[in-house]
């Protein structure tokens, strides 16, 4: 049995609903990290010296949790530093589709390239949106994320799935930032050819810590260049130097390997209890949101949701949830509320109670 309140100490002050921003640290990771840092303060280089073991373990537990080959799947500071050493691999003269709206530090970098770039546009009927700009315009790449950051609109996996039966030479890159951690998923039986995330959020790994694991055939088509001397150091693999091109200097071991401490937490209070609790607080929370006509219509007829919601709300109502110890974010058109498992009905009830409390219409 898990004292989630006395793993997270942020639950004992907050009714923290803001997860997507940034997950909490468990007293259980920080002792870690410290006890780490302590020793590389005692030992210097003798620390350093047993970074590489770090690292490896780290890789080689991440990949398991993924589904993913070790061998092709690099460790690395932040989904953004990735997917633009990613990008820089990829010819110019190659289409990408887009979700219209979607997070910058994936429309950003592919636009600033000067890559032929088509939209989906994001409302209700995403999949059909891809699947009809895939059709007219057969991209080569399809770079998207699985939950969208403002709204919290899912992408169906089984359609990506589908998606990459019928266009087989569509290569989907995928930002996980906002859904690894939450539900099980197996990469290798996925429709994603590469897949990547910041691990800070639904992880609680902490910062610094992030991935991008390949499929093997997809590793032919990328010819990344980005290097270094870690380039060469610690890949003397089937691989050879493909993934050192994604991690070609120093890494943070404790980073890391604070990383491979969060994933065992995940595996002993089990991925099919968190993804359970947190569907049915999404569940609940979309009802009576929808009750409340504090979501979005697009959002309200989507069969599949995350557990992030875009609620109506200004800066004025969000300052005053604030002064409750309710933590959101104001993104996009409204306020920004998240849940995880470490939170429950009460603090949906604690919302929507500060909601009728400050706001007329509820």
């Amino acid at each position: 049995m898990h004292n989630l309140k006395k793993l997270y100490l942020a639950l004992n002050h907050y009714t923290y609903l803001d997860t997507a921003t940034h997950g909490l640290l468990s007293t259980t990771l920080v002792e870690h990290k410290s006890k780490l840092h302590q020793q590389l303060a005692v030992g210097g280089s003798i620390y350093a010296a047993n970074a590489e073991e770090l690292i490896h373990n780290a890789r080689h537990t991440l990949a398991n949790f993924l589904d993913a080959a070790p061998q092709l799947t690099a460790l690395v500071p932040n989904f953004s530093l990735a997917f633009n050493a990613l990008l820089e691999g990829i010819s110019s003269s190659h289409t990408f589709l887009l979700v219209k709206g979607d997070y910058p530090s994936v429309n950003w970098p592919v636009e600033a390239r000067g890559f032929n770039c088509y939209y989906a546009t994001l409302n209700a009927t995403l999949e059909q949106n891809i699947w009809q700009a895939c059709e007219e315009h057969q991209p080569d790449f399809l770079a998207l994320s699985l939950v969208q950051y403002i709204s919290g609109i899912k992408i169906n996996l089984d359609f990506l799935k589908e998606l990459k039966v019928q266009f087989p030479d569509l290569i989907i890159i995928a930002d996980a930032t906002q859904f690894i951690g939450v539900e099980e998923f197996r990469f290798r039986e996925s429709g994603i050819d590469i897949i990547a995330a910041s691990c800070y959020k639904w992880l609680n790994a902490g910062d610094g810590n992030a991935f991008m694991a390949f499929k093997e055939e997809v590793a032919e088509r990328v010819k990344p260049k980005y290097t270094g001397y870690n380039s060469k150091q610690g890949f003397k693999n089937d691989r050879g130097s493909f993934m050192g091109h994604f991690e070609p200097g120093h890494q943070d071991s404790a980073s890391f390997s604070g990383l491979e401490k969060a994933i065992e937490f995940v595996n002993d209070y089990s991925i099919h209890n968190i993804c359970s609790k947190i569907q049915h607080l999404a569940t609940t929370a979309k009802h009576r949101f929808a009750e409340l006509d504090l979501i979005q219509p697009e959002v309200v007829l989507r069969e599949q949701h995350s557990s992030i919601f875009n609620i109506s709300g200004d800066q004025r109502l969000h300052d005053r949830l604030r002064k409750e110890n309710i933590l959101t974010a104001m993104r996009g058109p409204g306020i920004r509320v998240s849940f995880s498992y470490y939170n429950d009905e009460s603090d949906l009830d604690q919302l929507i109670e500060c909601l009728k409390k400050y706001d007329d219409r509820y």
